[in-house]
């Protein structure tokens, strides 16, 4: 795998941008610069281990960690770009000296966060870092309280309310690290202006993990940010109990789940979970029937609305119909959607069971570190006689 390396510059590429956020980024770049090279090592104890306890990852297929006495190695590894690459970085006990390396460093425990991504927020709360987040992409997608009222009192800030990142909004932070989203061309040009001035840009892609625990587990990647290993370990491990407990539930169980379509139309086009989607990978938990099993697809199927009708008609449970809420949402799009065996029985679910009116989806937030949670939703809908005291959280039955 090729190591691309990022490191703080002061270039050329400077004079595209306009001269007052040339000027403004030259400065913070420098004070920045001051900053690390102040910092004393007078304490350092080169017999000690800095890091007793440490993170081990089972689960996620997008990063390691490597520990040192005093430093750790932090491996993303980029899975979603047509060159499939790893990129590293140094995280550097504060007060300690500075190893011989090429790779970006970032000390730690980190102090302040920036995050450009909901689902970040749930690992904020789950390792009581929320002291830390300085800024988020938009209030509006929100559903943490803490954080909403923290962005009414100006104790985060917004670096992108109008949907582009505002770059000298991250620097006037005096931000440690930005937390952002990888996906194909995510390398874009404020990430770029923020790495050159030193500002170390760490692309999530929990997304692109295949089952929820996997998914869950990028709690771990912040945790070696703020050195919360233990906290970590410690609630990490009770997740992977009560996940596995619920999971060999259903293992042990007899009972085959009917039926089940996924998705909904749009316009002629209904894209439906691929047989070796994320999504697919949840009803195949549950032992659910499903029309397209056999397709290789990590993602979607486009298919025709003909197609998946045939379907509908005789299918026992349809899950995760688009943005739908209701049976009137339902209705609103084509009242064919009346004919379909769900519709009748009302076994037809989504993930709208903790949301805002102006967009938030706890889904996204919350329960990307609750996957234990989500996993009983499941089997709650497939099979209510495991769980009969579980009520639906993150999903919710559309009536």
């Amino acid at each position: 795998m090729t190591k691309r390396q990022t490191k703080p510059s002061v270039g050329r590429e400077y004079f595209t941008l306009p001269w007052a956020m040339f000027l403004t980024l030259l400065i913070f770049s420098a004070c920045q610069s001051s900053t690390k090279e102040a910092g004393s090592t007078a304490g350092f104890d080169p017999d000690k281990d800095y890091f007793p306890d440490k993170v081990e990852v089972k689960h996620s297929l997008g990063f390691g960690v490597e520990y040192e006495s005093h430093y750790k190695k932090l491996h993303i590894f980029r899975h979603y770009n047509d060159l499939v690459d790893t990129v590293s970085y140094v995280l550097l006990q504060r007060g300690t000296p500075t190893p011989e390396t090429d790779l970006p460093i970032i000390e730690v425990p980190v102090q302040k966060v920036v995050s450009m991504s909901t689902t970040h927020l749930g690992m904020f709360a789950m390792l009581d870092g929320m002291e830390t987040l300085k800024g988020i992409e938009i209030a509006q997608y929100v559903t943490n309280p803490e954080v909403k009222q923290a962005v009414a009192n100006g104790k985060i800030v917004e670096v992108a309310p109008a949907g582009a990142l505002n770059v000298e909004s991250v620097i006037g932070l005096n931000t440690d690290v930005l937390l952002g989203v990888g996906y194909p061309n995510s390398q874009n040009e404020a990430y770029q202006q923020l790495e050159r001035t030193g500002v170390p840009v760490l692309l999530n892609a929990d997304w692109q993990e295949t089952d929820l625990l996997g998914r869950a587990e990028w709690v771990k990647l912040l945790a070696v940010l703020l050195n919360k290993e233990a906290l970590v370990n410690e609630k990490f491990g009770a997740i992977e109990t009560e996940y596995h407990r619920v999971l060999n539930m259903v293992k042990n169980s007899r009972t085959e789940a009917p039926l089940t379509i996924t998705g909904i139309a749009l316009g002629d086009a209904w894209h439906v979970a691929g047989g070796r989607s994320f999504a697919y990978k949840l009803l195949q938990i549950v032992k659910a029937d499903y029309p397209w099993k056999n397709d290789q697809s990590t993602g979607s199927i486009k298919l025709d609305f003909e197609t998946v009708y045939e379907f509908g008609l005789k299918a026992d449970f349809w899950i995760a119909p688009g943005s739908a809420k209701s049976e009137e949402d339902i209705l609103s799009r084509d009242t064919r959607y009346a004919d379909f065996k769900a519709f009748k029985k009302q076994q037809i679910y989504n993930i709208f069971g903790r949301y805002t009116e102006g967009g938030g989806n706890d889904y996204y937030e919350t329960g990307v570190v609750e996957p234990q949670v989500i996993l009983k939703d499941i089997v709650k809908i497939f099979h209510p006689e495991l769980l009969p005291d579980h009520e639906l959280v993150y999903h919710s039955q559309l009536k």
